[in-house]
């Protein structure tokens, strides 16, 4: 109803959502848990349902910080199966796991009920992780990369735009 609501009186305003289950579900992880898993494959629908909802509400670009594999060629799939070709997607292609976001977590009590997030988010000893996902969610159809946490890694900014010459942006913390 928010959504409906600012874009029928500002609609010249561009919207962004975030597309993640973390905040959603009882054990504070980005995907489906199964058996005390993450299991990739089966969070994808989840993940494109929650876009399309938002893009059916009228957000204009879909965020998507889940780091599940092949999410963004999914999200974009659904999209253009319902005619929603012009929503973007900004792909949060390099997400490093970090105590940045201890703050956010504590908010939504989303901390992770077992385990750790390393195991989906990247790992910040390995540099040329982010050019291949760069490059997978570019094939994949997103509009924007975007580097979090942002001032820590300028130096993968720097390589991202230095390889890509593609929209990129920089998020510092939730």
């Amino acid at each position: 109803k928010a959504i409906h609501t600012i874009k029928n009186n500002f609609p010249e305003f561009t919207l962004m959502s975030d597309v993640a289950m973390d905040p959603y579900s009882i054990d504070g992880h980005d995907g489906l848990v199964i058996n005390g898993e993450i299991d990739n494959d089966q969070s994808l629908p989840i993940l494109c349902k929650m876009a399309l909802a938002q893009a059916e509400a009228g957000i204009d670009i879909i965020g998507p910080s889940d780091m599940m594999d092949g999410r963004i060629g999914a999200i974009r799939e659904t999209l253009d199966d319902n005619e929603f070709t012009s929503t973007s997607i900004m792909s949060y292609t390099a997400k490093y796991a970090s105590a940045f976001y201890g703050p956010f977590r504590d908010a939504l009590d989303s901390e992770p009920k077992f385990g750790d997030k390393k195991t989906y988010q990247m790992d910040y000893t390995n540099s040329d992780e982010a050019l291949r996902e760069s490059a997978l969610d570019i094939s994949e159809g997103a509009d924007i990369i975007m580097v979090k946490p942002g001032i820590s890694y300028l130096d993968i900014i720097q390589r991202l735009k230095k390889e890509f010459n593609f929209p990129t942006f920089a998020y510092q913390v939730s």
